[in-house]
């Protein structure tokens, strides 16, 4: 009940944060840009087509990672497994609900290490992308920090490869983080993740074993295309969206400030105890506009469009999920991670 309680609240919050934003934005300004928007039909069918494939690559990336990791799945119950995962992880707080729906649809150990390694990769990559984009931004005439800024960036990916790409290093990881937590297992959330990790020791093995398959060097580098593509196509259509909404005569929007501030909205959303960033990642995007000079309000009718958009997509791709796609078979012994 008390959880149940406190997510309420949270939800409230966002609510709250989201009415505010808006409220500074201006309903008749928003109203305006929507407008705006319907009069170019080019740039709302560039960004909704872009949301779509972005959307596709997605699943396809989800496809051919739990087939590299071992999962012997067919495209159709990949569908339906990263239907439903989409759906969970867009509205739970930081996208958590990412990390226990394959536990939850019978795919076992190798096909949580996969939505495991696919979080940390994608977290990864949203770093170094954002570091390296808001150096090249705030700094655009310096070598040395564009320099620093690739070498960070590409510093990053290598210690996730590093640390997860072999086993030994991530039982030592874990080690790490449990003997972190025991001291804290008085505190509800932390003695329930406790439990959770002693319950499912015993098939840990699959987890680490699919991680050390997706960190071998073509498995990282085909993920590395595959992310660079829907980076490019994300970025793509919050581009169009902004071309089409923001009313002309302020700065520049360059394509570089669009990856800064999809990378700010995606930490936003990760590290947010409302569920999927509600409010939150609305609020962090204009503040980050506003310190970058620009008049933060104008971009909330791109904010509220590009969820309502991706919010859509997720339901109807979750829809046809449930429609076309093949429930995953049941383990042949029992078993939490069988």
């Amino acid at each position: 009940m008390k959880r149940t309680l406190l997510k309420i609240a949270w939800l409230v919050v966002g609510l709250a944060l989201l009415g505010w934003v808006i409220a500074r934005a201006g309903p008749r300004n928003i109203l305006d840009a929507f407008i705006a928007l319907l009069g170019r039909p080019g740039c709302l069918a560039g960004a909704l087509g872009l949301m779509v494939l972005a959307r596709a690559a997605f699943l396809a990336k989800w496809h051919v990672m739990s087939r590299r990791a071992g999962a012997d799945v067919t495209f159709r119950q990949s569908l339906y497994l990263f239907g439903t995962l989409a759906l969970v992880g867009t509205f739970t707080p930081g996208r958590a609900g990412e990390l226990v729906v394959p536990l939850l649809m019978r795919g076992g150990g190798r096909l949580t290490g996969v939505a495991l390694v696919n979080r940390i990769l994608e977290s990864s990559w949203t770093l170094a992308v954002g570091v390296l984009a808001a150096l090249f931004l705030l700094d655009r005439n310096s070598v040395v920090a564009r320099l620093w800024g690739v070498g960070l960036g590409l510093a990053v990916l290598a210690g996730v490869m590093v640390v997860m790409s072999r086993r030994r290093h991530m039982e030592a990881l874990h080690g790490l983080v449990r003997a972190c937590l025991r001291p804290l297992a008085r505190l509800r959330p932390v003695g329930w993740l406790l439990a959770q990790e002693q319950r499912y020791a015993d098939g840990l093995g699959l987890v680490y074993e699919a991680s050390e398959r997706l960190l071998r060097p073509v498995s990282f580098l085909l993920f590395s295309g595959l992310m660079l593509a829907i980076w490019f196509m994300v970025c793509g259509s919050s581009y169009f969206l902004i071309q089409a909404t923001v009313p002309p005569g302020g700065k520049e929007i360059t394509f570089m400030l669009v990856v800064v501030a999809v990378a700010t909205s995606a930490v936003a959303i990760y590290v947010s105890p409302i569920p999927g960033g509600l409010g939150l990642s609305e609020l962090t995007v204009v503040a980050l506009f506003i310190q970058l000079g620009y008049s933060g309000e104008v971009f909330v009718p791109y904010l509220l469009l590009a969820r309502v958009f991706d919010h859509l997509i997720v339901i109807v791709l979750y829809l046809v999920a449930r429609a076309a796609g093949r429930e995953l078979p049941a383990p042949a012994a029992p078993g939490v991670f069988s």
